[in-house]
């Protein structure tokens, strides 16, 4: 499995990109995941930087307004696959609308459902992927809902980024709900929470926001998520896929470092004869 930085980690810090390029090289991670913002501002001596470094960018992270006119949501999507081409990757994330999954009308659904496949139409022909987050409040927001709109959309571009804090937080065991939908997914995001009363520190309006409340954010291995177990029961499963370590609290040099540190040792102590 291969590991990659969250830039989105930095939102909040003055860091120029060729320092986190620098950073995650000397730090050994495989990749980079670039959210959107950042992804749009960079020069092109960065990008060039980028390319000429050992590093792939695991996915582009943005946003797409799935409730506009179609025709502005496809010339979005373009702009969208023009940039993921610039940075080099073919993945990119979203998320799947901003309603609960069981609060959709069927009208809603097929709305979502038809706006996704164009979504994927577009990224097919481009070489790339559309991945979905697994996220509350969105249709992907429980294992039966996400298998239920993929198998709706019934493209071979939308993929899933499983995120396996949130499948926690659906109620779900994340092995299970990994052995579920492993077809689909394409993409881990890792991170974790103190407490199971505390995911609301995740939620956009919280997490996004300077001033936002972090309590709760603790480093992987020491909150709820048991992601030794994970890899374990997963062993042999996870190898092709890349995982970002997500971190949103403060001192990111230092908790992505430790994290990645771990993960490592964590993956080396999988039983030989499991994988």
């Amino acid at each position: 499995m291969k590991l990659a930085l969250c830039t989105i980690s930095y939102r909040h810090h003055l860091r120029s990109f060729n320092d986190l390029i620098e950073f995650a090289s000397e730090e050994h991670f495989d990749a980079i995941d670039i959210w959107g913002v950042h992804a749009e501002h960079l020069r092109t001596e960065e990008v060039d930087r980028l390319k000429s470094s050992h590093l792939n960018v695991s996915m582009l992270s943005h946003y797409l307004n799935l409730n506009g006119p179609m025709s502005e949501l496809l010339a979005e999507t373009k702009r969208l696959s023009r940039l993921a081409t610039r940075i080099g990757t073919k993945r990119i994330r979203i998320f799947a609308g901003n309603e609960a999954s069981h609060t959709l009308s069927d009208a809603k659904w097929d709305q979502l459902v038809y706006r996704l496949n164009g979504i994927c139409r577009v990224l097919d022909a481009a070489g790339q992927r559309l991945l979905l987050e697994f996220h509350p409040n969105t249709a992907t927001d429980t294992v039966e809902a996400t298998q239920r709109l993929l198998q709706a959309i019934h493209h071979p571009a939308c993929r899933i980024n499983f995120d396996v804090l949130h499948v926690i937080e659906s109620k779900a065991d994340p092995v299970e709900a990994y052995v579920r939908l492993a077809s689909y997914v394409d993409h881990l995001h890792l991170k974790t929470v103190a407490k199971t009363d505390q995911f609301s520190v995740f939620e956009p309006s919280n997490v996004y926001a300077a001033s936002g409340s972090r309590e709760g954010m603790v480093p992987l291995f020491e909150g709820i998520v048991d992601y030794q177990r994970f890899f374990e029961d997963l062993s042999g499963q996870l190898e092709h896929l890349t995982a970002s370590l997500e971190w949103f609290g403060p001192d990111p040099d230092k908790r992505l470092k430790e994290d990645r540190r771990l993960i490592v040792q964590s993956l080396e102590r999988v039983p030989v004869l499991s994988r």
